[in-house]
């Protein structure tokens, strides 16, 4: 990396401040100071004022001088320590509010009225009489070196300040500009054969397989290395060359572990991070891509100079032989700044060296980001000057974005004189630096702050400016202004990064995520390396006792030497992957590291939290994994705790956190929590103005601190909200005081009764219910259990208008509906154990302008054992938009109304609650289409012929009965059997049966899962069937063969047929009959081996697909059929699979003519080879 840059992440001057305004409040707050003590207090706030004078001069120069510098940490040691003072103050003011239980309000600042004077004042007047006196002695010592910087041209240069702007980012362009030679080139590149006999050094450890060549893009920092490996890596040619494709950041750290887990886990979602072993990770990566033709990108090698040359050509020798079990003509694409990061790779072929961009692609990409959306035109002298700065930065793409947002910030032709003025050489860490120091003093703090983070992280703005925030870094403009919200400058701050280039949107990932480009991070490491350390390898046993910020991977945490890091404010353990790692640390980890302000565990999975979190009276940010013991005693005393996040695992299911019922009271500065881990977790302890964000539950009991009444101190929820054992509510105002119609932010509330050990009804039931009157603005409500009989006054008012789902289940002793027709937005409605609701008539569909359900699209009756009546309105308008209606174990009900449209309709036919048989009618007056879901073939005999002749589809599950004498003929009009879990059904045919057609000749459609059908005995099931168009076959392990050949041909409409997960079948035969066939699927049938022989001559085939399949050796000796299209052949055969992968040898010349062959499968492939049931 370039030239050495000088240290400047020292900035204190908003630290200052902020501890100025602290003695300020002291000062003018209610507090019975002591006379001296408020004379202390003011001598304070004038050595603040003085040195902050200081270094608001001090930090617009460059401090290069070891003494200065020296100097700089005396200074900065005292101002923190003084901040430690005043922060300790206030953590004795909030503890004396919980003690003494007087807190009615949040704490919103430090000017608290106690009346007394306060408990442990004495102790905290003789701190603050020390700090005193050392921050005299700085005070002169920095009015020294203040005159000395004045006069010392060669050690103090003037740094350039752009103003700070909270603002809102520019909007993103993403485009890549040039390289259009490049990736042809590229393509070429990757597309050509490997010459594997090309020499090699004899004294070099050999790869493990010489026939993957290794193919790179040289070139220096910030040339756009990575951008034109996206191209390739996007490239639809290029995708359809490569079955697989993986991504791998290298960076400057790492071991053949580390690399060839990552490859792994850029493969699949597995979490291999609990494998420590080489070995177990090479032989799972060999068996992964073992057949397959893959393209690996590693992206950002580095030579490691820690090693000797053999060392880096020994380790790469283990990576890369892991990779021998591919395809020949698998590429690994390694794109890298020097040419030995190649030579220990051994790439064969020469690379290619990536200059800059040309003049022209080159001005359009420094256009947009330096003028942004507006037109240069009207910048007249600007654009002169923009050229000629563009001239001099060498065609680096990175240097452009940096330099043009850096100019995007004023436009003002004084400014963009002075950069053109400025030292803009062939260096990019100089563009990058002279960037970085025009950046205002609060933006250094905060981008020194993100050294902390590895190369490759995916920022979330919202965790990283809280924890900006935390430590003191965003102040507002105005310390008066009470009415900016300091989240909304933290957003400021961190968009005027992205508009500067420091920041920029992940394109792979979710769209709230940023990266940072390398360069930038090894910027931020340079400029922060005196305050902030960053452990990433096992390089680094020790940690410096005096750094102020330190962030370490959990693999690592670990194998670090104990230190007393009595100065740290940040710790975060970090890990690149969701997969959990399990660690444990000692309960006194933190006891001398008490300055701490944010805490992130979130890398680690813990056993428990360690007792020493409890001394963390300055901690302002703490986000953790939710350990399986106790450890919510660990809050509560954390009074400063602004922050709390909470997250799942991925070793265990994520169960509902139990957080302390006392939070509320407690953390009086909590302004957030996020409920991140799926379980969710109670929201009991928190209240006043917590934001809440996520999966909440409020178990509600008899007790102080869950009644449901505290509720209503739980104002700013977002998200999810579950209520459950609702039966402990004993008074109504208990409900009413809970204020759910405040809560405007929920989108999915739950309320639940347990309906055990109680009454079937309750009184009090129904006045709970009216009380918890949801907000509006509320999407999807789902009661359970609810014992009362009458519904909530809020469903008759037409009250929820945004509500779209909704969901009552087990509310037994509800009678009447309520107008659920008159929700304008409903689209889903489920009715499940209902047993009190004998009558559905016009109470239903509401009445008024909007009724009738307008647009709900999803019925669900089921479980409504004395349901017997249902009736319309006159004019018959309702459900004009459903689709899907659904009626199960409803034994009473006999008929159903008019509707305005014919949706689908399914019966769950059960038989302890069969529908009746005038049902029946009813539903086929209504149907567009009637399905039958059922488990016994007994019913339908119960059915009259005419009945049975409006059954479109049959699904029949779990059955247990034999074929019926005479199949299943009577069902006319039969389009779709579905059959599953069938273990008779198909087992044998009745002698009676034996010159009858078992299945309707209306059958399209037939789908047969895991059942016992023989082989010998599926022909006869299909024989009659003209209309067949579609077979599905899917674990039915009986069958080993089977045969289409008929003297009587049968199936002239089968066009395709899907046979998946038959591990028994071995060969398919008989198919000159089928002459409609245009798709054969056979997937994962490890035995099977043998197309039919007579495949050539089935004109109509267009796709043949064959994948998972082992045993498959050989194509039929024949080939396929002219008519061929498409043909996917994956996983067969090595044999077979090699030959296709080299386009040549016999097998291959027997596809060579169908247009479009692919050899891998990918999702598209999956949605449209196995779609999901046809409706």
């Amino acid at each position: 990396m370039g030239a050495e840059l000088t240290v400047t992440g020292w900035f204190l001057s908003p630290i200052i401040r902020e501890m100025q305004d602290t003695a300020l409040a002291y000062i003018k707050g209610q507090f019975s100071w002591k006379k001296d003590q408020e004379k202390d207090l003011e001598r304070l706030d004038i050595t603040l004022t003085e040195i902050l004078t200081i270094v608001d001069v001090i930090e617009k120069r460059e401090i290069k001088d070891g003494n200065q510098r020296r100097l700089l940490s005396i200074l900065k040691d005292a101002i923190y320590g003084a901040v430690d003072v005043l922060d300790g103050f206030q953590y004795m003011v909030l503890k004396s509010k919980v003690d003494s239980q007087s807190a009615v309000s949040r704490v919103t600042s430090t000017c608290i009225y106690l009346g007394k004077r306060l408990i442990g004042a004495d102790e905290f007047r003789g701190k603050l009489a020390d700090i005193l006196e050392k921050l005299g002695v700085v005070k002169t010592t920095a009015d020294t070196l203040l005159k000395v910087v004045n006069f010392d041209n060669a050690t103090a240069k003037l740094l350039p300040v752009t103003r700070l702007r909270v603002t809102s980012p520019l909007k993103e362009n993403h485009h890549i500009y040039g390289r259009r030679d490049e990736l042809h080139k590229l393509r070429d590149m990757l597309f050509e054969i490997s010459h594997s006999d090309a020499p090699r050094p004899s004294n070099a450890p050999v790869p493990g397989d010489s026939s993957i060549d290794i193919i790179s893009i040289v070139g220096v920092g910030g040339v756009g290395k990575t951008s034109l490996a996206r191209l390739a890596f996007e490239d639809e040619q290029i995708r359809m060359n490569f079955g697989l494709r993986m991504w791998v950041s290298v960076s400057d750290t790492y071991d053949e572990i580390r690399l060839t887990r990552d490859i792994l886990e850029s493969l699949t979602d597995a979490n291999y991070h609990t494998v420590a072993e080489f070995d177990e990770l090479q032989n799972a990566l060999r068996e992964k891509i073992a057949g397959k033709k893959f393209l690996l990108i590693l992206d950002d090698v580095w030579y490691d100079e820690d090693r000797t040359k053999w060392e880096n050509e020994l380790l790469w020798s283990k990576v890369l032989s892991s990779l021998n079990t591919g395809l020949e003509g698998s590429k690994i694409l390694v794109t890298t700044r020097a040419d030995k990061a190649c030579s220990i790779l051994h790439a064969r072929t020469p690379p290619l060296r990536l200059g800059g961009l040309d003049r022209d692609d080159y001005w359009l990409l420094f256009r947009n980001h330096a003028f942004g959306e507006k037109y240069p035109g009207q910048f007249p002298e600007l654009r002169e000057v923009g050229i000629q700065i563009c001239r001099r930065l060498n065609g680096l793409p990175l240097a452009a974005k940096i330099i043009g947002r850096l100019l995007n910030a004023d436009l003002d032709v004084s400014h963009w004189k002075k950069v053109l003025e400025s030292d803009l050489s062939d260096d990019v860490m100089k563009v990058l630096r002279l960037s970085y120091q025009h950046l205002p003093v609060q933006l250094k703090l905060c981008f020194s702050f993100c050294s902390l983070f590895p190369k490759d992280w995916r920022f979330e703005p919202q965790r990283l400016t809280e924890m900006w925030i935390a430590q003191g870094f965003v102040q507002r403009e105005d310390s008066y202004d009470t009415d900016t919200n300091i989240e909304d400058v933290a957003k400021g701050y961190f968009n005027e990064l992205v508009q500067r280039s420091f920041f920029e949107r992940s394109l792979l990932d979710l769209p709230t995520e940023y990266v940072m480009h390398d360069l930038i991070n090894d910027l931020a490491r340079n400029v922060s390396k005196d305050e902030y350390v960053r452990v990433e390898n096992d390089k680094q046993k020790e940690i410096p006792p005096n750094i102020r910020h330190l962030s370490i991977s959990a693999n690592l945490l670990g194998s670090m030497k104990k230190t007393e890091l009595r100065n740290l404010r940040t710790l975060i353990v970090w890990k690149k992957t969701w997969s959990c790692l399990k660690l444990s640390l000692p309960d006194d980890v933190f006891k001398k590291s008490k300055s701490i302000r944010v805490l992130d565990l979130s890398g680690c999975c813990l056993d428990r939290l360690p007792t020493s979190v409890e001394v963390l009276k300055h901690l302002r940010y703490f986000a953790f994994r939710v350990p399986q013991r106790l450890w919510q005693t660990s809050l509560i005393r954390l009074y400063h705790l602004e922050v709390l996040v909470t997250r799942g695992h991925s070793c265990r299911e994520s169960e509902c956190a139990n957080l302390p019922a006392n939070m509320k009271r407690n953390l009086l500065k909590l302004r957030k929590a996020f409920l991140l881990n799926v379980g969710g977790a109670t929201i009991s302890g928190f209240g006043g103005q917590t934001l809440l964000h996520g999966h909440g539950e409020f178990h509600v009991r008899k007790e102080s601190g869950y009644r449901l009444g505290e509720l209503k101190e739980v104002k700013n929820i977002s998200g999810q909200l579950k209520i459950r054992s609702l039966e402990n509510v004993e008074h109504q105002q208990e409900a009413v005081n809970a204020c759910l119609d405040c809560k405007e932010h929920i989108e999915y509330l739950e309320l639940e009764w347990s309906i055990h050990a109680r009454a079937l009804t309750s009184d009090i039931d129904n006045d709970v219910l009216n009380a918890l009157r949801p907000h509006p603005n509320l999407d999807r409500l789902k009661i359970i259990g609810y014992g009362g009989t009458r519904s909530p006054s809020w469903f008759e008012a037409n009250w929820l208008t945004a509500l779209s789902s909704l969901v009552l289940e087990n509310c037994i002793g509800w009678v009447q509906l309520p107008p659920f027709g008159q929700l304008p937005l409903l689209k889903y409605l489920e009715l499940r154990g209902m047993h009190a609701v004998r009558q559905i008539g016009q109470e239903f569909y509401g009445n008024g302008d909007i009724k009738g359900f307008p647009i709900l699209e999803d019925m669900i009756f089921d479980g409504m054992l004395n349901w017997d009546g249902w009736s319309g309105i006159g004019d018959g308008s309702l459900f004009p938009c459903l689709e899907r209606l659904l009626v199960s174990r409803c034994p009473k009900i006999r008929e159903i109304p008019t509707f305005s449209a014919t949706p689908r309709v399914e019966v769950e036919i059960s038989p302890d609650s069969p529908p009746a048989s005038c049902l029946i009618e009813s539903l086929i007056a209504t149907a567009s289409r009637l399905i039958f879901l059922v488990s016994s073939y007994s019913f339908l005999s119960e059915l009259t012929t005419e009945q049975l002749n409006h059954v479109a589809e049959l699904n029949l599950q779990n059955c247990t009965d034999s074929m019926p004498a005479g199949g299943f003929h009577r069902l006319s009009s039969l389009q779709v059997f579905r059959i599953s879990n069938c273990s008779t059904l198909l087992s044998s045919v009745s002698t009676e049966a034996v010159d009858t057609y078992l299945l309707p000749p209306s059958l399209c459609h037939i789908e047969i899962a895991q059942s016992n059908v023989h082989c010998s005995l599926l022909p006869r099931y299909l024989q009659g069937l003209t209309c067949l168009s579609t077979l599905v076959l899917n674990s039915c392990h009986l069958m080993t063969s089977l045969s289409f050949a008929s003297e009587n041909p049968h199936l002239v409409a089968l066009e395709s047929i899907t046979i998946k997960d038959c591990n028994e079948l071995v060969s398919l035969d008989g198919f000159t009959n089928l002459g409609a066939l245009r798709k054969l699927v056979v997937a994962d049938c490890y035995n099977f081996c043998s197309l039919p022989a007579d495949l050539n001559i089935v004109g109509s085939l267009e796709k043949l697909v064959i994948c998972g399949c082992p045993m498959m050796r050989f194509l039929p000796e024949d080939g396929l059929p002219a008519s061929a299209q498409t043909t996917l052949l994956s996983k067969c055969h090595p044999e077979l699979d090699t030959q296709l992968q080299r386009k040549e040898g016999a097998e291959w010349n027997k596809i060579v003519h169908i247009p479009e062959k692919k050899l891998e499968v990918g999702l598209i492939d999956l949605l449209t080879i196995f779609p999901a049931n046809s409706s």
